[in-house]
């Protein structure tokens, strides 16, 4: 994959997480992890996709996403190549 790939794969990604956090209500408990929507900026800043997936993730288990928070978590491992993680998130989508 040369950059140019890698750089749109990279945005693909981040519109799929910044999707997934305007699912999360106004108001958020901290994720019980720890994770805060300040954390999951300063990741997706420092393009540490994972670790704002990772943010991202702690926060939809103590704030109770609509299931299209779920879907966009599932479309941004999918892209990232994390398959495992994507059906973590395609159950929770389920239950949600």
């Amino acid at each position: 994959m040369d950059r140019a790939e890698l750089e749109r794969s990279w945005a693909t990604t981040a519109k799929h997480l910044n999707a997934a956090r305007n699912q999360l209500p106004k108001v958020l408990a901290p994720g019980a992890e720890g994770a805060t929507v300040s954390g999951f900026e300063e990741c997706l800043r420092d393009n540490e996709l994972e670790l704002a997936l990772d943010e991202l993730e702690d926060l939809g288990l103590t704030n109770a996403p609509p299931p299209e928070f779920w879907r966009q978590l599932v479309l941004a491992a999918e892209n990232m190549g994390l398959s495992e993680r994507a059906g973590d998130f395609e159950r929770r989508m389920a239950k949600a």
